[in-house]
């Protein structure tokens, strides 16, 4: 499997500005690495710890001596990896950490050996170019300056995006394809509502797994926990569901809406009655402060007794539903409006009789 390529790449196929003060071509050294850890941030297995050693892959290419420049093509994603690692890191099966320190000498090396060297910012995750058009063509600019700007950080100095792309291509299958349409649709709506970077954790792992170079056992694996990290996200926004007791014809229920992301949000409330029973006002525009939750008044009229529910549903201002659909139980103890009513006219058609039947044997009684 090829995950680190050391290319001699000529004049005439990159650019003029791999040219050496020689005029010699720059030897370009590729740094890209499938990820190996879960979208929390644990790590599924400690390769990445051997690989970085002075004599592994990717260790290699920052340890070994070399003559002449070179150019650094990097993935600001297995960078993010490494760095992670060196500041300490657990593994999903319990296996004892090897690499903290070993990151942390490959990370200083790697800094020192590209001080004075022309480093280029591939986009992040080193995804295939054609699913990456294919999936998310709106997100590859801001995928790219996300990258540059993480790599910048790390190296004190700037960087610059490359037109360099890769040009595998690697089979997914529907069920695949269908969680990334979907995380991206989530990603879309959500990104109405809240700060933008605080999706990022969504979107950059959608571009990591595209890398062509995670085998299939490990991308199945990786694409349901990365599943699990959209519902997380779509819960978010969320309506705590609960159950009422209605004793009111007209009565305003309490819920309660949850905003778990650091932005506040503006939201609208709509809900649809189980059956007849009630009819429910909804609620056109509710503000939600960060990391905060609010009460809402939800008016509503009972016609009848029994039981009936409310499918309750968070939606943008547009009316397009965010978060999940909560059902909501009543217990409806009231007369209504025209129970009452129709009690009343039997109650009165009844008086009004019983006063004929009196009226009658008073007149039966005169003519006797």
């Amino acid at each position: 499997m090829r995950k680190f390529l050391i290319i001699a790449i000529s004049l005439f196929l990159l650019n003029p500005i791999f040219i050496t003060s020689n005029a010699s071509a720059a030897e370009v050294v590729k740094i890209s690495e499938a990820t190996h850890r879960l979208s929390s941030g644990v790590f599924i297995d400690d390769q990445l710890a051997s690989k970085l050693l002075p004599t592994g892959e990717i260790g290699s290419l920052v340890f070994k001596p070399v003559r002449g420049v070179r150019t650094w093509l990097v993935d600001p994603a297995t960078i993010g990896e490494i760095v992670a690692m060196s500041q300490g890191y657990g593994i999903s099966n319990g296996q004892t950490p090897t690499g903290q320190q070993i990151a942390k000498d490959w990370i200083l090396q790697f800094i020192k050996v590209t001080k004075f060297e022309k480093v280029y910012v591939l986009t992040y995750g080193d995804p295939s170019n054609y699913w990456l058009n294919k999936l998310i063509p709106n997100q590859i600019e801001y995928l790219n300056a996300i990258g540059k700007i993480q790599l910048d950080l790390l190296l004190g100095k700037a960087t610059s995006n490359t037109a360099i792309t890769n040009p595998e291509q690697q089979k997914l299958n529907r069920y695949q394809i269908s969680v990334f349409q979907y995380a991206q649709r989530q990603i879309n709506l959500l990104s109405g509502l809240v700060d933008k970077k605080e999706l990022d954790p969504l979107q950059l792992r959608l571009a990591q797994l595209l890398n062509t170079e995670i085998d299939r056992a490990t991308l199945d694996y990786l694409i349901k926990d990365f599943n699990n990290l959209v519902t997380k996200y779509r819960s978010k926004l969320k309506i705590t569901g609960t159950k009422f007791t209605v004793t009111s014809a007209k009565q305003e229920l309490p819920i309660t809406v949850i905003n778990n992301f650091k932005s506040p949000v503006k939201v609208k409330l709509s809900t649809r009655a189980s059956n007849s029973k009630i009819i429910v006002t909804p609620v056109e525009s509710i503000e939600i402060a960060g990391e905060e939750k609010r009460q809402v008044l939800l008016p509503i009229e009972a016609l009848a007794s029994g039981s009936s529910g409310l499918l309750a549903q968070l939606t943008t201002l547009e009316n397009k539903p965010v978060g999940y659909p909560v059902n909501i139980t009543l217990n409806l103890s009231v007369i209504s409006p025209v129970a009452t009513w129709i009690t009343l006219g039997a109650a009165v058609l009844l008086i009004v009789a019983a006063m004929v039947q009196s009226w009658r044997r008073v007149r039966r009684r005169k003519n006797v």
